[in-house]
């Protein structure tokens, strides 16, 4: 069923600086046979939207002009196509898009069921609009690539972001012994948690800090090839190194008989799924640092290129207040 009429919505009407993000009114998106529209409870800012926004990602996310940004929310699945049978119409999910489709900072959002999973029960669902990206991202980065264990040992970088929080919590909730690196203002956030230990990068040499071997580390921080390197005798014997940004060495890791992985996030619907039961046993939970509207998402944009952005900013849709 097609619902008529018109919403709310940020587009970018050209590759750009934050000038080019406009907050207008446009239609509201028909969907196919196999997909579902949503009613945006909440999105959040990733620094990928911003990529995006830039054009640095055209040729890997190419967009039709003109798009509406955002990978991930949390909504109330409005209307279904013909075709879907594992959602219904007042169903509360959260998802993660196809970044080459128009996205969620709109009071309404098209996507194909494959993306979206029921959303927490234990938590506000504006609030889940914060997990998707952040912990496929942890949750891909430790246990598909990292292998991660009960017992191992695990260096998690930037542990206090977007992502380092869910791969706090993950590590944790698999049994085991967590490093992370951050700033001392995000020592209590960490502690919070329960990391084993945390090194403040801006005063401390990772290399230096770590006493005993490695079996991952997953890293979350923009740090150049050489800063990586350094850490890449840190971990054991057929350990694994997995970086979100740039990559160790292949060469020096095979010397140093280690694997180096550069990771990119994938959907999953399967794993949301997963991470949605965790939730609601306890087990993570979102950390968001900064709540706006949909009216401030220029102001984020400027924030994030300013690096005064630390941690998660959710932008409530207020449709519920």
């Amino acid at each position: 069923m097609t619902i008529k009429g018109d919403m709310k919505a940020v587009r970018i009407h050209e590759y750009g600086g934050t000038e080019v993000i406009r907050y207008e009114v446009t239609p509201i998106p028909e969907i196919d046979q196999d997909e579902v529209l949503i009613k945006v409870a909440a999105t959040a800012f990733n620094p990928v939207d911003a990529a995006i926004r830039m054009g640095a990602l055209k040729n890997i996310f190419p967009h039709r002009m003109p798009y509406i940004p955002n990978v991930e929310a949390s909504g109330v699945i409005e209307s279904i196509g013909g075709a879907v049978t594992n959602f219904k119409p007042g169903d509360p999910v959260f998802v993660f898009l196809d970044m080459t489709k128009d996205g969620a900072a709109a009071e309404y959002v098209v996507t194909k069921t494959e993306n979206a999973a029921l959303a927490p029960k234990s938590i506000d669902l504006q609030d889940a609009g914060a997990i998707p990206v952040g912990a496929l991202t942890a949750w891909q980065g430790l246990f598909d690539h990292g292998k991660l264990q009960e017992g191992q040992r695990v260096l998690i970088t930037a542990a206090a972001g977007g992502v380092g929080s869910y791969a706090v919590q993950l590590a944790k909730w698999k049994g085991a012994h967590v490093i992370g690196t951050a700033s001392e203002a995000s020592f209590p956030l960490l502690q919070g948690l329960g990391i084993d230990q945390i090194i403040d990068y801006k005063h401390e040499a990772v290399e230096e800090k770590v006493s005993d071997k490695l079996d991952l580390i997953l890293n979350l921080a923009p740090e150049g090839p050489a800063e990586l390197n350094k850490w890449l005798p840190l971990l054991k014997e057929g350990g694994i190194f997995v970086s979100t940004t740039s990559p160790a060495d292949a060469e020096l890791a095979n010397r140093s008989g280690v694997q180096t992985i550069r990771m990119y996030v994938g959907r999953n619907a399967g794993q949301l799924s997963q991470i949605a039961a965790l939730v609601d046993e306890g087990r993570i939970k979102p950390v968001i640092t900064e709540r706006v509207k949909l009216d401030d998402l220029a102001l984020i944009h400027n924030k994030s290129q300013a690096g005064k952005i630390r941690g998660k900013v959710l932008i409530n849709l207020d449709w519920r207040q």
